[in-house]
């Protein structure tokens, strides 16, 4: 079980057929990505456990509407009797995706009004399928997405004592016709994405994919951890041998991101949406000090580096052939790696550029120069573990392919 109450999965489905050399052809299985949320309760009384019970002996095929907790937001406006117009926010809207309708919740003991959603509008406007029969009051009352879901086949729950049970209810939702068609000003592709301290000039798109440039967060350390491209040829009886296949090592990165904001949650389920699991490549930086500089560039497409072996390990290598400085100013320079060598004292590398730079690169002034690398995900469930309804946590791993 998650330590956090609520999460959120989201699952496309991808086909990958790897050849010979590493290289691979990705299929789209599913065009659109099954959502699943858990949450997870404590009943505290006789009756609330009894429920909870009574929920594992529903038949399979038996549907219920469920509350998105983790998605609720303070009404704005008051709303009158025999209004049908309820007004969130825009960056509300992205999670009523897959749902039905919206619950007004008053309080703990008056409980909530259920209504249907017949249309929505991008700035945040949701209209009703039939009038409200009493003044809403904003501030004091809560409105909370609603959706049609059915519970996971298999599941558990503990008895801690003989009246409180503890639960976590997985839910997958159903597609009964009805779901809210999202404007498409706020979709995956159209929403307008955030920019970053460390990148302020990052471009949408690098050579025709995208450019992904949230940094981590730290939070946690980013682990990652590498696969190379060769048979092992062992008869179990003498010596071995190896059959190398290709040259590129597969490195596999994973990081912890903490989203503080609903809009840092939108912007990474958006993302995700965008590459449809591991269906769609992208660039990402290496997030670590991969070159340091031993002198300063002014002009040209030489670059004097410390470590001196890159022409060992990266020559071959068709991959590692980019590079991203990042400067203390918050900007970015992106720089195409064209070979790599020793200097006359055999002591320093020397890294060629494809062009001249376009910018002095001095010391003083760099913050961290990576890789610029081509990932995709490595798996197709993004799994979003919620704190609280603007804090959540996700971990991305990115898995580096040559196409």
């Amino acid at each position: 079980m998650s330590e956090e109450t609520i999460t959120e999965r989201i699952e496309y489905l991808t086909q990958i057929l790897t050849a010979w050399d590493n290289t691979e052809q990705r299929s789209a299985l599913r065009g659109n990505p099954r959502r699943y949320v858990g949450y997870e309760y404590i009943g505290l009384e006789s009756k609330q456990s009894q429920y909870l019970r009574a929920l594992t002996c529903s038949t399979q095929t038996q549907t219920l509407q469920f509350p998105l907790w983790h998605a609720n937001s303070r009404l704005r406006k008051k709303i009158y009797a025999e209004q049908t117009i309820v007004e969130v926010t825009k960056d509300d809207m992205w999670n009523y995706r897959g749902c039905t309708g919206t619950m007004l919740w008053s309080n703990d003991q008056d409980g909530g009004e259920y209504f249907s959603i017949i249309n929505t509008t991008a700035d945040g406007v949701l209209h009703l399928a039939k009038q409200v029969t009493h003044d809403f009051l904003p501030r004091k009352t809560v409105v909370v997405p609603v959706f049609w879901g059915i519970l996971q086949q298999e599941d558990k729950y503990t008895n801690e004592t003989s009246n409180v049970t503890t639960m976590t209810i997985n839910v997958e939702f159903i597609n009964r016709g009805l779901q809210i068609k999202l404007p498409d000003a706020i979709d995956a592709y159209q929403y307008p994405r955030i920019s970053f301290a460390e990148s302020k000039n990052a471009p949408g798109e690098y050579v025709g994919r995208e450019l992904f440039m949230m940094p981590p967060t730290w939070n946690d350390d980013i682990g990652s951890s590498y696969r190379r491209n060769a048979n092992r040829l062992d008869n179990q009886s003498g010596p071995i041998r190896y059959d190398l296949k290709s040259k590129e090592t597969t490195e596999i990165r994973s990081i912890e991101y903490t989203a503080i904001a609903r809009e840092e949650i939108q912007f990474l389920q958006r993302f995700f949406y965008r590459c449809k699991g591991r269906l769609k490549s992208f660039y990402a930086p290496t997030w670590v000090n991969d070159v340091e500089l031993v002198a300063d560039v002014v002009s040209g497409s030489i670059l004097l580096a410390r470590f001196s072996l890159y022409w060992k390990y990266y020559a071959s290598n068709k991959r590692r052939k980019t590079l991203i400085v990042f400067f203390r100013d918050g900007t970015i320079a992106i720089l195409k790696i064209a070979g790599f060598s020793l200097d006359d004292s055999q002591t320093y590398a020397k890294i060629y550029l494809e062009m001249p730079i376009q910018r002095a690169l001095n010391r003083t002034q760099i913050r961290m120069i990576s890789f610029l690398c081509l990932y995709r995900h490595n798996s197709d469930t993004l799994t979003t573990n919620y704190q609280t309804t603007g804090i959540a946590n996700m971990n991305l791993e990115f898995a580096e392919v040559t196409e």
